[in-house]
């Protein structure tokens, strides 16, 4: 008799196990066609250290990774070529962003940066156009404003293009950033420190879980839940309390020392706009990122670019996602979407008439 109920249960268990395997196998595959396949992420990672003016800056000269692809910084530790004398008939653009504009999980030649040189240079104008790619991961409004502080004059910019993000409503307290980090030459974002081994075993147990789409998927649906009253989406509902209007108001004041400065140093400066993902297929009435900037630039006369409209025609034109799996960085046929809405505005010809 016992054996047989073991038996039984034994049985039903195994069928109990083939069924829950099979089913993660078809949610798995379910997930990967509709939503795509995480990207794999490697080792090394990339590193930073303190600056007391900026919070942190990329570390010169480092080699890296983003997802798959290998990044090579220049000794100014930006995600570039080298950063020469200026040229005659040089028109020499500096594109300040966040990870957006250093490219996180993308190419060298998938970069908006990149793709926004060789349009430029493909007008037919009389200039050469050198586009310096000097975004960094994290920074936000006031990081962008330091780093032009500390290095923009002495790169000799005939223009500066801001790619704001939705995120840079959120300013950094660059101090605090700075003090918590300044007793170390370098770290890393990923593990708030240097490697250690305990860091990199619980690194790859992650990479476990993140080869999975199912897992991502629930990871970033419990986030999606959990972060509905945080700024980012207070602003793009319409819902900003006093709290959210602090940061957008200490964010215009930053803005507006960029506009300043570049008015000193005589710098055309624009400021271009990349949409939340969600607003791509998705409208939002009430939202206040878009009108937000776009008053401040009709009241100081800034040059405005909003670079939602390319990406929702293309959108609507090919269906294409165009946004990483599981990540929430814009693809490389993004980039180029971008890249192309900033070069029709622009008009090279008129940056360099004859």
């Amino acid at each position: 008799m016992i054996k047989s109920i073991l038996s039984k249960t034994g049985s039903t268990l195994g069928s109990l196990l083939l069924f829950l395997a099979v089913m993660a196998i078809l949610l798995e595959a379910l997930t990967r066609i509709t939503m795509g396949a995480p990207l794999k992420e490697r080792l090394p990672l990339s590193r930073v250290k303190p600056d007391p003016d900026i919070g942190w800056v990329l570390l010169p000269s480092d080699e890296h990774y983003t997802y798959e692809h290998h990044v090579k910084l220049n000794t100014s530790g930006f995600r570039d070529t080298e950063i020469h004398a200026r040229q005659p008939h040089e028109y020499r653009i500096l594109a300040l962003g966040d990870s957006h504009i250093y490219g996180q999980g993308l190419g060298d030649r998938e970069l908006l940066t990149t793709i926004l040189e060789e349009e430029l240079n493909n007008t037919g104008s009389t200039c050469s156009f050198n586009v310096i790619n000097m975004g960094v991961r994290s920074y936000s409004t006031n990081n962008e404003l330091a780093l032009l502080r500390k290095t923009g004059p002495g790169l000799k910019p005939d223009h500066v293009i801001l790619f704001f993000f939705l995120n840079d409503f959120i300013p950094v307290n660059i101090a605090q950033r700075y003090s918590n980090y300044s007793d170390k030459d370098w770290y890393t974002f990923d593990f708030s420190d240097k490697p250690t081994d305990d860091h990199v075993q619980m690194w790859q147990l992650i990479q476990l879980a993140r080869s999975s789409a199912f897992i991502m998927w629930l990871h970033d649906t419990y986030r999606k839940l959990a972060s509905k009253t945080n700024t980012m989406n207070r602003i793009l509902q319409g819902e900003a309390d006093q709290h959210t209007q602090e940061k957008i108001d200490r964010t215009i004041k930053a803005l507006d020392e960029i506009r300043l400065l570049s008015e000193e140093h005589g710098i055309r400066f624009t400021l271009a706009v990349i949409p939340a993902s969600a607003q791509i297929s998705k409208s939002f009435p009430n939202q206040i990122y878009q009108p937000t900037l776009r008053q401040y630039a009709d009241r100081t006369g800034v040059e405005y670019l909003d670079l939602l409209p390319g990406l929702r025609s293309h959108h609507e034109q090919h269906g294409e996602t165009l946004v990483i799996p599981f990540d929430g960085h814009y693809n490389g046929q993004a980039h180029r979407v971008m890249a192309m809405s900033t070069v029709n505005h622009l008009e090279a010809s008129d940056l360099c008439p004859e």
